[in-house]
């Protein structure tokens, strides 16, 4: 299956990446040498001959071409305006075009026209003209029809004679610096350059020298001068004005726009060495801005290639990797920060130029997923991929990106946990620190609610609030912009779990999330939050995933009129019933949530905008006040499952006061303590002794109503005991030792040790048990390598 394919790529530490680029001794060579050269010309017309997905694609670009033979070329009076503008203020959703100047909300269909909706589609006009161009100049070179060469110049030097005419404009209107003649931004003004610079390289040969220079000097030279006059610094906008002008620069043979692409302070080399994390996610944290700042280095990495600059390093092969561990088991991206959900088979283009560059054999299966019709496949895709790995995806924590995912089961009906710890995301991150995504049975059931277009304000009123995500607000008001810390993360047979620190998202209170993944069928939470002072504190949990649960309701509850908030819709409080949970979702996209200490907690159900103010889907809300509280909550996945019972449990030991919890979950046939610790010291609850930041102990086999199972009719229960983060533990009278600061489980069964597994390092485990409870205690070393599970006898 590809989800079981795409898993196995290991993220190695990147070497150190080379500081500059030598473009002083560069020697270029002839035209074309930008899209492809002519070496690779010969290839694509191989691939449009022997390969369906190459023809059908190559048809799509002729097609194009041969309708702006005869198309006139006619060119907008103005440039055109922010795409963020294009978006109802009601309802938040993109508009409709229905002409030039008519433009419609899908929702109630309102009609805007006039300023600025009719600018921003201006900007499909201007797109429309420079792919016109290139798919022209692709035409001419492969097949030497100096008709589409003659329209590929006609549209370049149309846009020569009438760009710099064109009024400097920014978002606003204004003639600013950052702003742009083509488009609003020097973004806008970078992403249109690209495909006219690359048409220019493919009919430069055809061209005459007067022609060259008017191009020259009146749209590439001014363009770059646009584009270069505004400064940013590790930015995806930066990465695609560094490829316009490093891409002009190669055009033109300009060795300082070249020099100045690649080696500038936010140039080529110092995006990638600063904006890539250390584990491949891009810095904002948000997918749809990985994709789109990779889609601008590459034709940057492309181009340079062609004219004998290597751009391919270990570490923007990151870029490539990351999304392969982060993808859900439907290899669908979630939507966190400033970003939709993201499929990766949509972005399957790119890794047609990651294979033909890196060869990893882990791309494959996404190329194999994708019908490989595009201009990447066509330029560089490899005709005969062959057999895909196949390979388990697995739990992955990017420490560096700071996201943790927990798997298990597999195929697209996996269970997957993705939560958000780590650093803002710059001005495109959320304040949604410890926020999560969960997926299950072939769909996401709680979801994060991504973005929407900028200039509505529902951007700001709505998906930039705290209370939007699955995580937890503060006296209505949302979380400051802040990096978290992952305390502890294991991958162990039977589960999976992390723990992490928010980090200082309010002033004066610390928040901790654990959440324990057992199995495909149950996730275990506890939610520590402490301050000195009272405060109303707020866990929210998306249930778009079916219908408004069916709860029995106490009474209408009014949201207060604050970001956020707002935008709930239909509330009220209800009961949380321990023996029947409260089931949100439907079908198999169907959970029971139950929580320890009900009574202490307003359960509030309500409304919350879908995909427009309009659309309404179900959210939670857990509202508690006071100072130091710990919620401890369960979800048993799955369609007509019987809810989880949970309780707290009492935690004794010298460091108990420092921060530790502890819950005893009960689901059919199985119970789960779970400790969590500051790491000070040894506590016990539910009959665990441990140092250890998170310990777990899943009994298999009861039938007991008590926490403390000991043995049925089928005789002694199984048990599996998981030390994560510590060097100590302790149950049934076995004691673990551990040589370091690690993680191992252990299987129990009849009172002695009968499985040991290690996590993510090398460690040496000490095992002591008195056989039967009597009689000379045994011991045993075990030496355990990453991952490594061995029998005791």
């Amino acid at each position: 299956m590809l989800g079981i394919a795409l898993a196995a790529i290991l993220a190695a530490s990147s070497p150190a990446e080379p500081a500059r680029s030598n473009t002083e001794s560069l020697s270029l060579p002839p035209h074309p040498r930008l899209l492809v050269d002519a070496e690779e010309l010969g290839a694509v017309k191989r691939r449009i001959v022997t390969c369906q997905w190459a023809r059908a694609q190559y048809a799509r670009v002729k097609a194009n071409a041969d309708s702006w033979l005869t198309r006139e070329v006619a060119l907008p009076d103005r440039g055109s305006q922010w795409w963020h503008y294009y978006a109802c203020p009601k309802h938040g959703v993109r508009l409709r075009t229905e002409s030039p100047t008519r433009h419609v909300c899908p929702v109630d269909g309102e009609v805007f026209t006039g300023y600025p909706y009719d600018d921003v589609v201006l900007a499909n006009v201007h797109s429309a003209l420079a792919e016109g161009a290139r798919d022209c100049g692709l035409a001419y070179a492969v097949d030497g029809d100096a008709r589409y060469a003659a329209r590929a110049r006609d549209i370049l030097l149309a846009y020569a004679a009438k760009y710099q005419s064109y009024p400097l404009h920014d978002i606003n209107g204004r003639p600013n610096v950052g702003g742009g003649k083509v488009g609003p931004q020097t973004l806008d003004e970078a992403v249109w350059l690209l495909p006219m610079a690359e048409a220019a390289d493919l009919v430069w040969s055809a061209l005459a020298a007067d022609d060259r220079a008017k191009l020259a000097d009146g749209l590439f030279r001014p363009a770059v001068k646009v584009i270069e006059g505004h400064k940013m610094g590790i930015h995806n906008i930066q990465c695609w004005k560094n490829s316009a002008v490093g891409v002009v620069g190669l055009l033109l043979g300009d060795a300082g726009m070249i020099d100045r692409a690649l080696n500038g302070p936010s140039g080529f080399h110092n995006q990638i060495a600063k904006g890539v994390t250390d584990d491949g996610p891009w810095f904002e944290g948000a997918w749809g801005y990985h994709f789109y700042t990779l889609n601008a280095l590459v034709h940057l990495t492309e181009c340079a290639r062609h004219c004998g600059i290597n751009l391919y390093s270990p570490r923007l092969k990151l870029m490539f990797d990351a999304p392969l561990h982060m993808a859900m088991p439907d290899l669908n991206l979630p939507a966190f920060h400033d970003s939709g959900t993201v499929s990766l088979v949509a972005s399957a283009p790119l890794y047609e130029i990651a294979y033909a560059r890196y060869r990893d054999p882990h791309y494959r299966a996404l190329l194999d997923a994708s019908n490989r019709q595009s201009l990447y496949a066509l330029l560089y895709g490899e005709p005969q991929l062959g057999t895909a790995p196949r390979e388990a995806l697995a739990s992955h924590n990017f420490t560096a990106a700071g996201f943790a995912v927990l798997r298990a089961g597999s195929g697209k009906d996996a269970t997957y946990l993705a939560m958000d710890y780590g650093p803002h995301g710059g001005g495109h991150g959320h304040p949604d620190k410890l926020s999560f995504v969960l997926y299950s049975r072939g769909g996401v059931l709680a979801r994060d609610p991504g973005t929407a277009a900028y200039g509505v304000p529902i951007q700001a009123g709505w998906y930039r609030t705290s209370i939007a995500h699955n995580t937890l607000t503060v006296d209505e008001a949302s979380q400051k912009p802040a990096e978290g810390k992952c305390q502890a993360f294991a991958v162990l047979p039977g589960l999976s779990a992390v723990c992490a620190d928010a980090g200082p998202i309010y002033d004066d209170i610390s928040f901790r999330r654990t959440a324990v993944l057992v199995g495909a069928d149950l996730v275990l939470f506890a939610d520590q939050i402490r301050s000195p002072v009272e405060h109303t504190y707020d866990v929210a949990l998306d249930a778009s995933s079916g219908p408004l649960p069916n709860a029995k309701p106490l009474g209408a509850w009014q949201p207060p009129d604050k970001p956020g908030y707002s935008y709930l819709r239909d509330c009220q409080e209800v009961k949380l019933e321990p023996r029947t949970g409260l089931r949100f979702g439907q079908g198999e996209h169907e959970a029971v949530l139950t929580l320890a200490d009900p009574e202490s907690t307003q359960v509030i159900l309500g409304t919350a905008p879908g995909a427009s103010t309009a659309e309404r889907v179900p959210a939670i809300i857990l509202r508690r006040r006071g100072r130091n509280t710990t919620y401890l909550w369960a979800l048993v996945l799955g369609s007509g499952q019987a809810p989880a019972e949970v309780r707290s449990l009492d935690v004794d030991g010298a460091a108990a006061k420092d921060g530790a919890a502890a819950m005893w979950a009960r689901r059919a046939a199985q119970d789960a303590v779970v400790l969590i610790t500051d790491g000070n010291g040894v506590v016990e609850a539910g009959g665990v002794a441990s140092d250890g930041r998170l310990t777990c102990l899943l009994t298999d086999g009861v039938d007991a109503p008590s926490p403390h199972a000991e043995r049925n009719e089928a005789g002694p229960p199984k048990r599996s005991l998981y030390l994560v983060g510590g060097t100590y533990a302790s149950v049934d009278g076995i004691r673990l030792t551990l040589d370091k600061t690690s993680t191992v489980a252990i299987g129990v069964q009849g009172g002695r040790p009968v499985w040991v597994a290690g996590g993510d390092e090398p460690v040496r485990a000490s095992l002591e048990w008195t056989p039967d409870g009597v009689g000379a205690p045994r011991k045993l070393t075990v030496s355990l390598q990453p991952g490594e599970r061995k029998a005791l006898s």
